[in-house]
């Protein structure tokens, strides 16, 4: 089915998981009870705060597709032997970081969990642990492609050139996740659970914006970089992000109190 195919598998894998999920939680989960009637509840009390708090991050997230849009369109302008490596490579980067997001998730909920109770210094120490715990995984992350790195490119049949393109993006990757790792964590989990959306639209957007489309593009179609540089150039905020979201974190002003 080609394209058709992958579509449609997409499609039904979403389909699955939604309905896994909502199984669980309405007939096997009984700590936190939820029943069919409680998303019909009236909440108008908090209905303001929830918008103020869940519109940038909706925003945030829309931005950011269309700057990975823009991130894949000038990878296919920079030629069909990159965008081949650039597809092997990125089935790599999500098996090493599945472990990463569901630790940035469970950050998210924790951290909202513990500052609902009130103990902000307990969620400020937190939110250090979660970012060094991070870190530690983008390192493990970092050296298991760098071990694995030639033997699953030798799994392709590709050209030479496709296979050395590929080995530089590994090594542009396995750095870059370092960064990443502890991105995620601050970015989806600590900063996101203490509300402070604001700031966060205003990083992804500044900075893939800013910094990586603009990069990529003069590293890979002006300047016509080794491809190890032109992944460096278009990940350049997954850095600039990290060390924004640290200081931010180091400031305590992440943490917004629910007013409604």
């Amino acid at each position: 089915m080609e394209v058709a195919g992958a579509a449609l598998g997409t499609l039904l894998s979403r389909l699955i998981e939604c309905t896994v999920i909502l199984t669980y939680f309405l007939v096997f989960e009984k700590n936190v009870n939820y029943h069919v009637s409680d998303f019909f509840k009236k909440s108008g009390d908090l209905l303001g705060e929830y918008l103020r708090i869940c519109i940038p991050v909706v925003i945030s997230d829309a931005l950011m597709a269309f700057g990975n849009s823009a991130i894949a369109i000038i990878m296919g302008h920079i030629g069909a032997t990159f965008v081949s490596a650039n597809a092997i490579t990125s089935v790599t980067q999500q098996l090493t970081t599945v472990f990463t997001q569901g630790i940035s998730q469970a950050s998210c909920i924790m951290t909202g969990h513990t500052l609902g109770e009130g103990k902000i210094e307990e969620a400020q120490n937190d939110g250090y642990a979660f970012t060094f715990s991070g870190a530690v995984l983008g390192l493990v992350a970092c050296l298991i492609i760098l071990i694995i790195k030639r033997p699953i490119i030798g799994l392709y049949n590709i050209t030479e050139e496709t296979r050395n393109i590929a080995d530089q993006l590994m090594n542009a990757i396995a750095l870059i996740l370092i960064f990443q790792s502890t991105n995620s964590i601050l970015t989806k989990g600590v900063l996101r659970g203490g509300g402070d959306t604001k700031f966060l639209m205003a990083g992804d957007v500044l900075f893939l914006w800013i910094a990586s489309v603009p990069l990529g593009i003069l590293a890979g179609l002006v300047l016509q970089l080794p491809a190890f540089w032109i992944y460096f150039a278009m990940k350049i905020d997954q850095i600039l992000k990290c060390v924004w979201c640290f200081s931010r974190l180091r400031s305590g002003k992440w943490i917004k109190t629910i007013s409604g």
